[in-house]
């Protein structure tokens, strides 16, 4: 038996591993999906950039330089 060999149970123990994780992750991606398609906020909240208000300057302001 060489270094890179494991048992069957092993390997197999192995792929449910490995098979479980990619589902996982194609769990997730489709769930940031169908909450940025429909923006729903749960994940990552959105902001609303339009609804923010920037302060303005006026012209009469005074600036210590």
């Amino acid at each position: 038996m060489g270094i890179l060999f494991v048992s069957e149970e092993r390997h197999r123990q192995w792929q449910r591993f490995r098979r479980r994780t990619w589902l996982l992750i194609a769990l997730c991606m489709f769930a940031r999906g169908a909450d940025a398609a429909f923006s729903l906020g749960l994940i990552e909240p959105t902001h609303q950039l339009a609804a923010q208000e920037v302060p303005a300057c006026s012209a009469n302001a005074e600036h210590r330089i």
